[in-house]
């Protein structure tokens, strides 16, 4: 499927003793008390920049480097938005995205990536626990570990999540024809006895949005928000960094650079936001320290292959220890 015009656009702490997340307000990760869950929001962006000169014929072949941050020749250097600027354009682009793969991949250390929605937020931007699932949040990697998360959603109802790195709470999950179903070491304790190969059925309409599985299946069937369009008001007049353009996924991508401090740590966290010429998302990557603890990466815009429900799949229902809400700090 070839790319559309565009018109205009994941969390949860796990184990025994809850994590405590660091981040933006807007990415916020709930401080949350609930046996195996974790899922962290995410999503990542940004724009081209200008393609250089083609080389004259006899000239030798030259290799560019990964980020070019130099205009061609004779081209004026691109306007450096403000966060909020770049926020704006990307819901107006994302409105038109029927189609979509993102693919999270986090490290042990838990620090939410900008492309999360936040959950719950004081004004001054410290984290505030939510039971509340957000569609879209995605699992937060245990200490020592890394978690991946593989999201395919296709408008306006059809998604697919494979959650890896996660131990006994990993699945693969499809929310179509208003069900979830779900296979994998998370649907034992969903259905205690069950083949983690065969397919169980949820139903949604049972499932409470504060419930412990809604968390772990990051708020399925609810499709998740656009990317940044949950940004603090307190960084929407930052000046972003423009950082140069790369090239990711056959796309000419233009980086720029954002810095906030952790609330609950005072910890730097630096932000790379990659978008496309049409200001759709390429990859987040957020970082402290100079090390990348999350990276969000969108693919296949307007081509994410196709969602079907199994052919075959067993009721169950939901046991009162994964239907119960989860407990607050």
């Amino acid at each position: 499927m070839g790319r559309s015009p565009r018109a205009g656009a994941a969390t949860i702490n796990d184990g025994a003793a809850a994590h405590r997340g660091h981040g933006w307000s807007m990415t916020a990760i709930q401080h949350l008390r609930a046996a195996g869950v974790a899922a962290l929001l995410l999503v990542t962006l940004a724009a081209c920049g200008p393609m250089p000169e083609p080389a004259p014929p006899t000239a030798p072949p030259t290799v560019a480097p990964p980020v070019s941050s130099t205009p061609p020749p004779g081209t004026a250097a691109p306007t450096t938005p403000t966060l909020g600027e770049l926020s704006a354009r990307v819901g107006i682009a994302w409105a038109g995205v029927t189609s979509y793969e993102l693919t999270f991949t986090g490290s042990g250390m838990i620090v939410p990536p900008l492309a999360a929605t936040p959950v719950g937020a004081s004004a001054a931007g410290t984290p505030v626990a939510s039971p509340v699932a957000t569609p879209g949040a995605t699992p937060v990697a245990r200490q020592g570990s890394a978690v991946t998360t593989v999201r395919q959603v296709i408008l306006p109802d059809r998604q697919r999540q494979v959650v890896s790195g996660h131990g006994d709470q990993d699945y693969e999950a499809i929310a179509a024809g208003g069900r979830i179903f779900v296979r994998g070491p998370l649907a034992r304790q969903i259905a205690p006895g069950a083949d983690a190969e065969s397919w169980i059925a949820i139903d949604p309409s049972r499932l409470a949005a504060d419930s412990t599985l809604s968390l772990l299946l990051g708020g399925l069937p609810a499709i998740p928000p656009a990317p940044l369009a949950q940004i603090p008001e307190r960084l929407a007049s930052q000046e972003l960094r423009d950082l140069g353009t790369i090239d990711f996924d056959g796309r000419t991508c233009r980086v720029y650079g954002a810095v906030d401090t952790a609330a609950t740590t005072g910890m730097r966290v630096d932000r790379s936001i990659a978008i496309d010429a049409q200001d759709i998302p390429c990859f987040i990557e957020t970082s402290t320290g100079g090390s990348v603890q999350a990276r969000e990466e969108f693919r296949a815009i307007d081509a994410a292959p196709a969602i079907e429900a199994p052919s075959r799949a067993t009721p169950v229902a939901v046991p009162p220890a994964l239907a119960t809400p989860v407990v607050r700090d």
